[in-house]
């Protein structure tokens, strides 16, 4: 028997039940757990970012390095009082602004050439797949087609199909949204799914840890 193990799982059921016991209604079991989760985390990362942040840019400004100071300031003037009627409390959002600017800038490259580029590529598929002797592949066939059906009438139902009266416009932009649905009812599917299978595994842990325990 290791004391320390069973103090970590005691804790560790106390604070699943206390979390759990939030489902009923707010009490302060479930109050506690909530703020000892918050103010952990918090201590956590305040320490990371001491070590790994503030600690580093101290020593290098120290050294001589004065361009730290740049982010130093931009870090200060978050901290200027939003309801303050001087002229100066505008500077609070420069650092943000440059943020999102820098960020974005980044960011969109970098996503149009992982998600919609890749996208772009996948698409571009034969219609008719064969196999290496020359036998038709249904399945890879059927596959082709319904992606080529599936992005065009997607296509049209987002782009054109509120802009024309045309009846075989409208038509493909329905079967372009039932498409659509079906994407995004898969992928809110898989999200319940893998909250559920969280959640079976804290069951499981609260039974093994009360079997453990007594």
């Amino acid at each position: 028997m290791n004391i320390f193990n069973d103090i970590g799982t005691i804790t560790a059921l106390v604070l699943t039940l206390a979390v759990f016991s939030g489902f009923f209604k707010p009490n302060p079991l479930y109050r506690i757990a909530e703020s000892l989760f918050i103010g952990v985390s918090a201590g956590y990362f305040a320490v990371i970012w001491y070590f790994s942040i503030i600690k580093p840019a101290y020593k290098s400004a120290v050294s001589g390095d004065l361009l730290i100071l740049i982010p130093l300031i931009a870090g200060l003037l978050l901290f200027i009082p939003s309801n303050s009627e001087a002229a100066y409390s505008k500077l609070r959002f420069l650092p943000a602004a440059f943020i999102v600017i820098v960020t974005t800038a980044i960011n969109i490259p970098v996503y149009f050439s992982a998600f919609i580029q890749e996208m772009i590529r996948s698409s571009i598929i034969p219609l008719v797949s064969f196999d290496e002797n020359g036998a038709l592949r249904i399945d890879m066939t059927i596959n082709a087609i319904l992606s080529v059906v599936c992005i065009t009438s997607a296509i049209m139902f987002l782009v054109a199909r509120h802009r024309n009266n045309n009846r075989f416009i409208n038509t493909t932009g329905e079967i372009g949204r039932f498409f659509i649905l079906v994407a995004i009812g898969s992928a809110f599917a898989y999200t319940l799914l893998s909250r559920l299978i969280l959640f079976m595994g804290k069951i499981e842990f609260i039974m093994n840890a009360v079997r453990i325990v007594f």
